[in-house]
């Protein structure tokens, strides 16, 4: 399991807003983890939602702050409770 990947993925997350976008702009999981393993964070969708679900990473909080952020901008974003990103 590539958990340094996941943090450092995280970490990207919740530092940088135009790749955050990118990434929640994703069609599906696959697009997502796709666009993920492009800007060179190499993990699983299985290996994210462990993480997510064990509480070692909180991805609630990074999504609340993006649809913050969107509806700043008078975009509606309509975010799922729980890993919700690579499901």
């Amino acid at each position: 399991m590539s958990k340094e990947a996941v943090m450092q993925f995280m970490d990207k997350m919740n530092s940088d807003e135009v790749f955050a976008e990118k990434i929640v702009a994703g069609q599906d999981k696959d697009e997502r983890l796709a666009i993920a393993k492009t800007a060179g964070f190499d993990f699983t969708a299985e290996e994210f939602n462990e993480m997510a679900e064990n509480g070692e990473i909180k991805v609630d909080r990074t999504l609340s702050y993006l649809a913050k952020t969107y509806e700043s901008r008078g975009i509606r974003l309509f975010v799922r409770s729980g890993t919700g990103l690579f499901e």
